[in-house]
């Protein structure tokens, strides 16, 4: 509901909210930045906080942590929604947006001439924004694609999305700046505390910080179509992968849209030329084969589009320029529409791209070989034991044969003992 839907108790409630998260994320910021001045040792400590939050500032950091000294992973409402999940709206983490600056003209009366004069005039403000933990948050309307934790229940602290993120922690001297501009009020912060500290473990003998661990995330874009009078709109996904050598192929599960296997083409000839590689939206479909080979199950987790569910498998050829006939199936009969196709086809592409740069390709690609040579071996085998059979099935047609044929001259040499 936007604020000019509300009515005055509303509107009056909001702000009130509003107000109080400011309070509450000043408090934290100010408990935090005491509590580092007097405890200079537990600033690399935070520092390991600020790389999980990334891309949160060093202050907003501290807000964070003066409210929720546990979270692992915060996200924005809106955020959460496009992974498909719903937060507790109580367990908010209030933090300051960055600077909002706007310019406008007014018209105003010169009170010595007596006329309307046009005037440039504009407003600051830091908004106060509302963040949310991965522990406060669910499965919506599907299980969790990433630990296939079911709808509206709690996923497990295993689940990627639980785990904190990947992260360069800011240096020393950048948070000794944020602690002075906190604590400018109140005597401000002396830098040559941070002299007592030692060497620095978060950084390498050329002064280069290492990156925390944690779950890595990529993204993809997706450029969809202009509505009338509007400009193409971007979507943006976050996904994660996973190698499965045994399989062989990458996962990638994709936040908010679902799950995407990359895999060698089992049938591919190993002749030479461009190897196709074999798309599959979705998992493992556990369902019977149906009855019409023209049906398509949807795999769990299967991707969804404009409101359209993929199923079945793709055949691409990566270096393929030409995707005009690129046509995926969606659940059930037909396949999916054009423009809708055109999307799946630039996630695709950007998949490709990621899945041929990973340092395990080769590795993937070896275990495919070994996989298509297996079966060209049972098949071959299959072969062999045809034939096989087939040898002996002649052999004793022609003993049948050769049998009839010596009766029958014995009965032409001897018409008597007819």
């Amino acid at each position: 509901m936007s604020r000019s839907d509300m009515t005055d108790d509303e509107l009056a409630a909001w702000k009130a909210r509003k107000d109080a998260g400011r309070a509450q994320a000043h408090a934290a910021e100010m408990q935090i930045a005491l509590l580092l001045r007097d405890n200079p040792e537990g600033i690399d400590g935070f520092r390991i906080f600020c790389a999980r939050m990334n891309p949160y500032s060093i202050r907003n950091c501290m807000r964070i942590y003066g409210q929720n000294p546990d979270a692992a992973h915060v996200q924005p409402r809106f955020f959460w929604g496009g992974y498909g999940r719903q937060v507790e709206p109580d367990a908010a983490v209030w933090i300051i947006a960055p600077k909002v600056e706007r310019k406008f003209t007014k018209e105003v009366e010169n009170k010595q001439t007596g006329q309307v004069e046009e005037v440039e005039d504009g407003y600051k403000i830091w908004p106060v924004e509302d963040v949310f933990p991965a522990q406060a948050t669910a499965p919506k309307n599907a299980p969790c694609p990433f630990c296939d934790t079911p709808e509206g229940e709690r996923c497990p602290e295993s689940c990627p999305v639980m785990q904190p993120q990947a992260g360069v922690p800011p240096t020393r001297e950048d948070v000794a700046e944020a602690l002075a501009a906190v604590l400018k009020q109140v005597g401000g912060f002396d830098p040559s505390a941070l002299s007592g500290l030692g060497q620095d473990p978060m950084q390498d003998s050329y002064g280069d910080p290492y990156e925390t661990p944690g779950v890595r995330w990529e993204t993809i874009a997706v450029t969809k179509g202009a509505a009338k009078w509007r400009k193409p709109g971007t979507r943006r996904y976050r996904f994660i992968h996973s190698v499965d050598l045994d399989r062989p192929g990458v996962r990638y599960t994709i936040a908010g849209l679902g799950v995407i296997w990359i895999s060698p083409y089992e049938l591919r000839s190993d002749s030479g030329g461009d190897a196709p590689v074999t798309i599959q939206y979705g998992d493992d479909v556990t369902a019977d084969r149906h009855w019409d080979s023209r049906y398509h199950h949807a795999g769990p987790h299967a991707p969804i589009i404009n409101a359209i569910k993929f199923a079945g498998t793709s055949i691409v050829y990566p270096h393929d320029e030409n995707w005009r006939w690129f046509a995926p199936h969606r659940e059930g009969h037909g396949t999916v529409p054009e423009k809708t196709a055109e999307q799946m086809g630039q996630i695709v592409r950007q998949l490709l791209d990621h899945y041929r740069g990973l340092v395990e390709y080769d590795a993937i690609e070896e275990a495919g070989f070994k996989r298509r040579a297996d079966r060209r071996a049972r098949e071959a085998e299959h072969e062999v034991a045809r034939l096989s059979e087939r040898e002996q099935e002649l052999a004793q047609q022609r003993a049948d044969a050769e049998r009839c044929a010596a009766e029958h001259r014995h009965q032409a040499a001897n018409p008597a003992e007819l």
